[in-house]
């Protein structure tokens, strides 16, 4: 009897052992459980990787020829009052500046000029050399005292190899101004002196400054016919350029007026005309600007770049003796531009020849 109950114990202990040590298992496992719950609630929640993005509105405009006449105006914050609104609604703003700084017209005039909100300058054209490089040295060292992106003509080789990227919104750019054509030929010991345009190095300056910027916009001054599409040798230009990186190309073929048009992802404007001239034998010079909004978008360590609602308006600088004054064509009076009606219609029609989805008006 003693043996039984002995054993009965014995299976019994046994029993409530493990009882006991599964109660204890379980209540340890619950307090770390409930320590780690309380741990993981105190640690704040890791962040949510957003999307982000950033706008910026971009606007072209064609060349400035002011000074190489006598004019009697002093007065240059009067010659583009009638385009400042326009102007000032952009974030980057860029124009061809055709007469030199401080050689054929005054430094005001510039100054005029980056006052609207102006503040990419191409150097680089035909004529840029005409007063050699005393005239190239004048203009920069006005150029190099103002807040501005200018591009096309050089005091050094380094400066010439120098690829400047500046941001603005988030969004990174490189201003490049190049010609096709140069009047007076480059002295051989300074031929950095402007910025010619070369089938080779000019595209890979573009390819090595889209490697470093989310954006490159391209001036280039070239040979081209008023109211006609691009010739070959446009042609080639800017698809070399498109090719290479180039997100926007702005071109100048003198006084001409000529279309717009995507190339893949580059918009072009072939020729944007006169910005404003004073150059004698005609009461008025027409010109265009256009302009297009970028969008950045980011998320974690990805980019995607896009052009969008490109749109290009005329303009017109009048000859309101003694002074000049240019104004979106269609605020011009009727007395300044007695056809205008008719002047807008065929002028729309001609930068709207290769791409009719390109808006005609909308500036703001």
């Amino acid at each position: 009897m003693e043996m039984k109950n002995k054993e009965f114990w014995d299976e019994t202990g046994k029993v409530l052992l493990w009882i006991a040590l599964v109660v204890g298992g379980l209540s340890l496992f619950m307090n770390i459980s409930t320590m780690t719950m309380e741990k993981n609630a105190a640690a704040p929640a890791a962040p949510t990787p957003t999307e982000q993005t950033s706008v910026i509105k971009i606007l072209a405009a064609g060349s400035a020829d002011y000074g190489t006449v006598a004019t009697s105006t002093s007065d240059y914050d009067a010659i583009f009052a009638g385009i400042k609104p326009v102007v000032a609604n952009y974030e980057l703003a860029a124009y061809s500046q055709k007469s030199l700084i401080g050689t054929d017209t005054k430094e005001e005039f510039g100054t005029a000029l980056t006052g609207l909100g102006f503040d990419m300058i191409g150097l680089a054209n035909p004529s840029c050399l005409k007063s050699g490089k005393a005239g190239i040295d004048s203009s920069l060292a006005y150029w190099s005292a103002q807040d501005v992106s200018v591009s096309g003509t050089n005091a050094s080789t380094d400066d010439q190899n120098r690829i400047i990227v500046k941001t603005v919104q988030d969004i990174s750019y490189v201003y490049l101004s190049f010609t096709d054509q140069l009047s007076t030929d480059l002295p051989e010991a300074e031929n950095y002196l402007v910025n010619v345009y070369d089938e080779e190095r000019s595209p890979e300056i573009v390819a090595k400054a889209a490697q470093q910027a989310d954006i490159v916009i391209v001036s280039i001054a070239w040979d081209g016919t008023d109211k006609e599409g691009p010739n070959d040798r446009q042609s080639t230009i800017a698809h070399e350029l498109a090719d290479a990186g180039a997100s926007v190309i702005i071109g100048n073929a003198g006084d001409a007026i000529q279309p717009v048009e995507w190339i893949d992802d580059t918009l072009v404007f072939y020729s944007l005309g006169d910005l404003v001239s004073d150059q004698a034998g005609a009461s008025t010079h027409l010109g265009a600007m256009g302009a297009l909004t970028v969008t950045k978008t980011t998320y974690q360590d990805k980019k995607k770049i896009e052009l969008i609602q490109p749109c290009v308006d005329l303009t017109v600088t009048v000859n309101e003796s003694p002074n000049f004054r240019v104004y979106m064509l269609n605020d011009a009076s009727d007395a300044a531009v007695p056809n205008k009606s008719s002047v807008y219609s065929e002028y729309s029609a001609v930068l709207q020849k290769l791409d009719d989805s390109i808006r005609i008006g909308g500036l703001q």
